[in-house]
């Protein structure tokens, strides 16, 4: 069995294709933009994982990886970029190259195609927990959270239209989000107070990520290694029962108790928070995990003070990618 793994060499790409290398899986990695190899990739390069380049801008591109190594799964994580300041321009450039995935992985027998969908489908709602059958909102304040929705009804659509002449399941990924290895903005809180700490200095809370986050305000992180593993489970399964399964550890973390776990990693760093909850706050606002973990026996590996820990110690080794 061999894998495509678009954007497989982007954060939470390049963990994918380690998990699937790490059993012994044949795994390609495809990227258009990116050509750097993360360290941790380096040892499985020639040893079960191929670099394909591959722009999904371009009809036909996922086809000829896909028939080229005789792929049965794609795991879809390439990311679509915001293409231009034009909106229109920016839904019909996404737009075809969803549509370029699917015909091409469909032409090529592709049987099981996982796509990367996120919790920002719920960003409107003003508290969770939320299940894979919780109702969403048609409005979409935010790009991600926008596209993500339509694109889970597109694709599901798209593969009941062709069940009648194309064995392909479509299966989409809910992911939380994520923290670990190679992640680059900074946007999330636990990255820079991790980046903070093993540089010694102060964590960057400027206005450009929001201010002093508050204390008391809650997050739905995985680390990225358990986010790889939940995904390999998916693609992996010999049957899912469902087309929707939510990635993650099924309970938020304060930004108090993110502080924690870095000043128990490291001795005498500290961060100054804002007291109490900000207006963003929401309760229980996390993925359930009760529908992956019951089909799937998948569960997180790592609590946030060993994901915190461990993250730490790869950023003192000097891995900065």
């Amino acid at each position: 069995m061999t894998t495509i793994v678009t954007g497989g060499l982007g954060f939470i790409g390049s963990h994918t294709v380690r998990a699937f290398a790490e059993a012994g899986e044949q795994v390609v990695a495809t990227s258009y933009e990116s050509t750097r190899v993360p360290s941790f990739l380096e040892p499985h390069i020639g040893n079960g994982v191929t670099i394909e380049r591959c722009d999904l801008d371009e009809p036909g591109s996922i086809e000829a990886v896909a028939r080229k190594h005789g792929a049965d799964g794609i795991v879809h994580l390439a990311l679509h970029r915001r293409a231009s300041t034009d909106p229109g321009e920016d839904i019909r450039i996404n737009m075809d190259k969803l549509s370029h995935l699917f015909d091409g992985a469909r032409a090529a027998g592709v049987r099981r195609i996982c796509w990367g969908s996120n919790g920002a489908m719920f960003a409107e709602l003003p508290e969770g927990p939320f299940h894979e059958e919780t109702p969403v909102l048609l409005t979409g304040r935010v790009q991600p959270g926008a596209f993500k929705k339509a694109w889970e009804v597109l694709v599901h659509n798209y593969a009941n239209n062709y069940a009648a002449t194309a064995d392909m399941e479509v299966v989409s990924m809910r992911i939380s989000g994520v923290f670990g290895p190679t992640y680059r903005s900074m946007l999330n809180l636990p990255s820079r107070l991790c980046h903070a700490a093993s540089r010694g200095h102060e964590p960057d809370f400027s206005e450009r990520f929001g201010g002093v986050p508050f204390a008391g305000d809650n997050f739905d992180i995985t680390y990225a290694p358990d986010v790889a593993g939940a995904i390999r489970t998916l693609q992996l399964a010999p049957s899912l029962a469902h087309t929707v399964y939510n990635i993650g550890r099924a309970e938020t973390v304060t930004a108090a108790d993110l502080l924690d776990a870095v000043r128990a990693a490291r001795p005498g760093f500290d961060a100054d928070l804002q007291e109490g909850r900000s207006a963003r706050y929401r309760p229980n606002a996390c993925l359930d995990n009760e529908r992956i973990t019951n089909e799937t026996g998948w569960r997180p590996a790592w609590t946030i003070p060993a994901a915190i820990a461990d993250y730490i110690a790869w950023l003192d080794s000097g891995q900065e990618f």
